[in-house]
């Protein structure tokens, strides 16, 4: 008999032992992609309070991030070769993609800007005409590495005010029309996160470099973001976790940035101012 109970405190030990094991295997994988909104620029804690991490810490997902400040999405296409990258893909329950803004942002800005403005938009055309060749074969490499993962794609929201509102508007709608008519020609190749709605028309969201969200706009994301898994049966909660509170990065780049947006408004306008004559 003694025999006997000590072999079944011995099986329960070992079964309590191996839960913690058995639990981390049911987390989910979280990992996302991207670019420098994906990372998390405009906040200095981006590792801690970025929407990425506030998403996995919320509902307790494994997490890797690999927005890249400034990638491109032909750049993707190249980080998405990488073996550490496409492993994680490959294994990950959940993808999230940022990707487009900088095939405009780190073209030659101020030739696309002038352009535009007199009412020539061959450059800003033929942009939205690579991204679209681009943005299909990124989903076609998750796809093809990782056919069950839910791919949320977001849309690309307009962060400027002023003069730069419009052009920034042009680009921002041709890459939003790429992702939306992807999914119509493809149904079901991903979860649309139309970001438009909850960033524009609010400038807190906005951070001090006119561009990236700011520590409320990545709670905002990521409440969006929870929301969409929530209702695809991948999370319970639609409120962010937030460990540790984004802190807004205000460094001399952004003042740099202000100062550059603020000149090219002044060109604008009196391009325009020119034209209307």
């Amino acid at each position: 008999m003694k025999k006997l109970i000590s072999i079944v405190l011995t099986v329960s030990l070992l079964f309590v032992c191996a839960l913690p094991a058995f639990a981390a295997q049911d987390a989910l994988h979280y990992v996302v992609l991207g670019d420098s909104i994906a990372q998390g620029s405009g906040i200095y804690n981006r590792d801690d309070a970025c929407y990425g991490k506030l998403v996995a810490d919320t509902n307790g997902y494994t997490y890797a991030n690999y927005g890249v400040n400034g990638l491109r999405s032909w750049d993707l296409i190249e980080l998405l070769k990488r073996d550490n990258v496409a492993s994680d893909v490959a294994k990950a329950d959940i993808v999230s993609l940022s990707i487009g803004g900088n095939d405009y942002l780190q073209q030659d800005l101020p030739k696309l800007i002038t352009q535009t403005a007199q009412g020539n938009y061959k450059i800003i055309n033929d942009i939205q005409d690579n991204y679209r060749e681009y943005f299909a074969e990124i989903v076609g490499m998750i796809r093809e590495s990782n056919p069950d993962v839910t791919l949320l794609v977001q849309t690309l929201y307009n962060p400027q005010y002023g003069a730069l509102r419009d052009i920034y508007g042009m680009a921002t709608s041709r890459i939003n029309e790429v992702i939306t008519d992807y999914l119509a020609a493809n149904p079901g190749a991903f979860v649309l996160v139309d970001t438009v709605p909850v960033m524009e028309g609010h400038p807190e969201y906005i951070a001090a470099d006119t561009i990236h969200p700011s520590a409320v706009g990545n709670v905002e994301l990521a409440r969006l973001i929870l929301r969409h898994l929530k209702d695809l049966g991948l999370g319970e909660k639609t409120e962010p976790v937030t460990n540790n509170p984004g802190i807004d990065e205000v460094p001399f780049t952004s003042y740099v940035f202000k100062a550059i947006r603020d000149f090219f408004a002044r060109i604008i306008s009196l391009i325009n101012s020119l034209f209307k004559r």
